[in-house]
Order: C-alpha cells, then structure tokens, then sequence
C-alpha cells in the first residue's frame, strides 16, 4: 500500500507541475496576443485561478508523498473540487453557452478535448479518490 501511494503521489505530482506549466504558458501567451495588457481582466481571472489551483495540488500531492494526514485529506478535496468544476462547467456550457445552441456541436468539442488529453483531468482525480478513500490508505494515514 505505501509503495502505491509512493507512485501516485510521483502521478500527481508530475500531474500538477505539467498543468502548472500549461496554465502559466496559456497566460503568457494570452497576454502576449493582447499586447501585455490585459485591460478587462478576462485572461488574468481565467488562469491565474488554474496556477493556483494546480500548485496547491502539486503542494497537496508532496505531503501526500510524504504520507502526511493532511496532504490526503488536501488530496481527496482537491481532486472532488477539481471533478465538480469540471461538472459544473459542462453544465453551464450546455445550459447558458455555446452548447445550449449547437449542443452536437459543443459535445463533439467536449469530446475531441477528452480524446486530446483533457481525459487526464477526470482520470487522475477519480484515481486518487479511489485509491485514497480506501480502508487501508486511511489506516496507514491514520498511523503516521
């Protein structure tokens, strides 16, 4: 059980610094594209949450590592609020976005950004909330 936590913690780790770096490089390039001036905001309250988000989760997945309480729990929570934003923003689209006029059309985008490798965003997650809430995890996290 340690060594598969040990691997996950490596998974999400490795997860986190590369979403790190694509958020920080689609902010740069954001910016770049609007001449470093980002007058309304859009670009700065789109990413910057993302490198945030992510590099809590990349400190989460240390302590993880490190079988600290903390960093499972940090963990668990994170990945559950990673998977519901996912959900809700689907759910916008297809309710006030693009989806609610061309639905095929927004589904067969959603699709096309699984298959691209947005599927990692959902498979992680789940996998660290399967394996973490498991009785034995939690006693061996419990002991340390």
């Amino acid at each position: 059980m340690r060594g598969e936590i040990r691997l996950l913690g490596s998974l999400l780790v490795v997860f986190a610094a590369i979403k790190i770096a694509a958020s920080s490089l689609g902010y740069v390039s954001a910016l770049v594209s609007v001449a470093g001036v980002d007058a309304e905001g859009g670009h700065t309250f789109y990413w910057i949450p993302q490198v945030l988000f992510y590099t809590f989760f990349l400190a989460s997945a240390r302590r993880l590592r490190r079988f600290d309480r903390y960093g499972r729990r940090a963990v668990i929570s994170l990945c559950a609020l990673s998977l519901a934003a996912a959900l809700l923003y689907a759910l916008l689209d297809f309710t006030f976005g693009a989806g609610r006029e061309r639905p095929a059309l927004a589904l067969a985008v959603k699709l096309r950004l699984l298959v691209g490798g947005d599927v990692w965003d959902l498979v992680f997650p789940l996998l660290a909330i399967l394996r973490l809430r498991r009785p034995a995890a939690r006693r061996l996290f419990e002991r340390e």
